[in-house]
């Protein structure tokens, strides 16, 4: 086999693995959060963020990347759900969401804040870190 047979070999293998991985998909870490696990969710969690959502919302397509980057990140710290608003209103009415995306962060059971709009992934950490102490 020549030097270039080899090259040619090795870059193919290469190639073939990036492939590999790259076909791979991450897992989510996010949780799906309905009217009948949202309480349960956020009671049995010390550190809970909902990302208010829904299907028609452009921002809220925006923010969702970022959302799920930072989730990814503060895995084992934190638990990450996704509240569509149009099928929970009640949820929706009972935290008083009127714009979306909101991101709603409860500390042991309690509502302790919230982010509204597509917030930036700095701005999300820095009020995630508020309560990770």
């Amino acid at each position: 086999m020549s030097e270039i047979d080899s090259l040619i070999r090795e870059v193919a293998e290469r190639l073939q693995k990036k492939a590999e991985e790259y076909g791979k998909k991450k897992e989510d870490v996010t949780l799906v959060l309905t009217e009948e696990n949202f309480d349960e969710v956020i009671r049995n969690n010390k550190l809970v963020l909902v990302d208010c959502w829904a299907e028609w919302c452009a921002p809220c397509h925006l923010y969702e990347p970022i959302y799920k980057k930072v989730a990814e990140k503060y895995k084992g710290k934190a638990v990450f759900g996704r509240l569509n608003v149009d099928e929970n209103q009640k949820i929706a009415d009972k935290y008083s969401v009127l714009n979306i995306p909101t991101t709603l962060i409860f500390v042991n059971g309690q509502l302790v804040d919230s982010l509204v709009g597509a917030v930036d992934e700095d701005t999300l950490e820095s009020t995630i870190n508020k309560y990770l102490e």
